[in-house]
């Protein structure tokens, strides 16, 4: 069967609501990703033979989404499919002593030194950062996650902004990139208004170590090359590192350049959390007060533009 004939078949499985229309859509968008459809290709063309009246925009891409993660790496090549592509750390990469060299040539680096190089001038109180991160990295209709773990509330910056002014509560967690402000499924298959699927905007990854002393920690994101827009103190044992994206567009892209290339080439090597890597990954919000540690999350640096902490 040419890639075509495939194509046709696929969108004429597509079945009415109530008849198996969800895992229709899914398969659909699987064989339509696979025979090397773009995404917005692939929308277009289910939309077109979706029924509009039962099947919302909203279901179709998030089945293209999840195609385009589940078939990353596949290859249409006449009709006919290849394994996966795999993506080995380069072996020209020596972690060990990338590390080694990092941390050398940070040694008398300290948390002081981070404070003094922040753009952003950090003299106010720890119970501001929340405002300060809020009103710096993000623009008021940003549709945002601030919350607890289980939490699902997601609205614009701007509210969060009133909220935090008002002294409410400060939550413990935040999802850096944008959110779309609607459902979609999860990898549980779950609806959630905070998971990969629902991300709207590519704009920073989050990164952190747990092997690594507080103090190795800083000097490391001291002395690497990568554009950090906010080093922050989870109050306790790591620190998160919001690391700009820039040109990413689509759940395919993030997943070959930040989650293939920057994450399993280069920063899971160096011994960062490979949990990281996904877009709706949480973060923790500074300027909240960990009562079972007795410390602050707070900001450590912070430079909305992003660059190298080291000039």
């Amino acid at each position: 069967m040419t890639a075509a004939a495939h194509i046709q078949t696929a969108l004429a499985n597509i079945r009415p609501r109530g008849t198996g229309c969800h895992s229709s859509l899914l398969s659909c968008a699987n064989s339509l990703t696979r025979a090397g459809l773009k995404p917005g290709e692939t929308f277009t063309a289910i939309r077109a033979r979706a029924p509009t009246d039962t099947v919302h925009d909203t279901e179709i891409h998030d089945a293209v989404a999840k195609a385009v993660r589940d078939c990353a790496g596949y290859k249409a090549t006449r009709g006919s499919y290849q394994s996966p592509v795999r993506h080995p750390v380069a072996k020209a990469f020596d972690a060990a002593a990338f590390m080694a060299a990092r941390l050398a040539e940070a040694e008398v680096i300290g948390e002081a030194d981070i404070w003094e190089a922040s753009p952003i001038r950090i003299d106010w109180a720890p119970k501001q950062d929340a405002i300060e991160l809020v009103t710096r990295l993000w623009d008021p209709g940003d549709m945002l996650f601030i919350g607890g773990m289980y939490d699902a509330q997601v609205k614009p910056a701007a509210d969060w902004l009133s909220d935090l002014r008002e002294g409410k509560p400060i939550p413990p967690h935040i999802i850096p990139n944008p959110m779309t402000g609607m459902e979609a499924l999860n990898k549980a298959g779950k609806l959630s208004f905070r998971c990969d699927a629902s991300v709207k905007s590519f704009r920073f990854a989050v990164a952190e170590f747990d092997n690594l002393s507080c103090e190795d920690q800083l000097r490391f994101w001291w002395s690497v090359n990568l554009p950090i827009c906010a080093l922050i103190d989870s109050g306790n044992k790591s620190l998160h590192a919001l690391i700009k994206i820039d040109g990413i567009f689509s759940a395919a892209e993030w997943t070959e350049q930040v989650e293939n290339q920057l994450f399993g080439q280069y920063l899971t090597p160096l011994g960062c959390d490979a949990n990281c890597r996904n877009e709706a990954r949480l973060s923790r919000m500074p300027g909240y007060f960990r009562v079972e540690k007795q410390r602050w999350q707070r900001i450590l640096y912070l430079c909305p533009e992003g660059r190298r902490i080291k000039i």
